[in-house]
């Protein structure tokens, strides 16, 4: 099955032309993005687009993913997150923007407020995402105020699948499963859902390793994702095979996310991308999930090529 991103809810063309498309098996929202509705408006908008066509919708959520929460006017201010971080030793590790930017992290003030050098190359906006590795790094919090509110909106609407961000340990999952419970006031439990775990992190390897094929079974309500973006980021081009290998070996589900048909992005799919997605089948993966990039900017390539693939070189079920 093939999962795709989906761009803003504004964006409408395009968010068309990826639901309606024949290729596409699900949609992805990603809550980290800016919408012009509340987080009820969203999702019932995609949820008209998808019902009809019998496309489920997976609702991801941010918990513990770093973000930049305003405009950084750098270098006359600081870079703020969403959440309060600690580093040790102080004034350890590096910053990654978008653009594989790398600056050193300098300094961190009142817990979420960042300095770094040399400054970013690109502007750093709002939403924006960011990895830092550091010898030792401390998320505080899980889930958001804004995940609460989608969680909420969409178990109004009957959306019931949801993909959770960096996913390292069993109290990430059980924050998502007391708040399904909550918000639903009690009339859905995480046997009544889908909850993907989104593997970006070393800690999130460390976790998948601990687990076994019985806690993803058919039956489970829970499924992996290498969620290779972040996951290279985090643990190193190097390590990434052997990751994907114990993801795909834990889940026979698993879903193999980002990093697919990059060659998009220099104007045309190529060999290697070809070669990507055999290696990541022959790994066991069935399952697959473009990018909110490739998805936003190159669907129009992208899922031609994948329905011409998928024909050619048919996934099974």
């Amino acid at each position: 099955m093939l999962i795709s991103s989906l761009p803003a809810v504004h964006q409408t063309e395009v968010l068309k032309l990826i639901v309606e498309h024949p290729v596409v098996g699900a949609i992805r929202y990603n809550t980290g993005m800016a919408s012009a509705r509340d987080p009820l408006g969203t999702l019932q908008k995609l949820k008209d687009l998808a019902e009809p066509l019998g496309k489920p919708v997976y609702v991801d959520l941010k918990a513990k993913q770093l973000r930049v929460t305003q405009w950084a006017d750098v270098p006359y201010g600081a870079i703020v997150l969403n959440h309060k971080i600690e580093v040790s030793p102080p004034g350890s590790g590096v910053v990654y923007f978008r653009g594989d930017d790398v600056c050193k992290l300098r300094e961190v003030v009142s817990g979420n407020e960042i300095y770094v050098d040399p400054l970013p190359k690109y502007p750093v906006g709002a939403g924006q995402s960011i990895n830092i590795l550091a010898p030792s790094l401390k998320i505080e919090g899980g889930l958001l105020a804004k995940d609460h509110e989608y969680i909420r909106a969409a178990l109004e609407l009957g959306i019931t699948k949801f993909m959770l961000s960096f996913v390292e340990c069993r109290e990430d999952v059980q924050e998502l499963e007391e708040a399904i419970a909550r918000h639903s006031r009690g009339a859905k439990s995480v046997e009544d859902c889908e909850i993907v775990f989104k593997i970006e992190s070393q800690k999130g390897v460390e976790f998948v390793s601990s687990l076994t094929r019985d806690n993803f079974s058919e039956e489970s309500p829970y499924r992996l994702m290498a969620a290779r973006d972040d996951l290279q980021i985090h643990i190193g081009l190097l390590n990434m095979e052997e990751a994907e290998r114990l993801i795909a070996e834990r889940d026979p589900r698993a879903i193999c996310a980002s990093r697919l048909l990059m060659g998009l992005e220099q104007g045309k799919v190529t060999r290697a991308d070809l070669a990507d997605i055999e290696l990541m089948r022959s790994f066991g993966y069935k399952h697959f999930m473009f990018s909110d990039g490739i998805s936003r900017d190159h669907s129009s390539k992208a899922l031609p090529f994948w329905q011409e693939y998928a024909a050619a070189k048919p996934f099974e079920d």
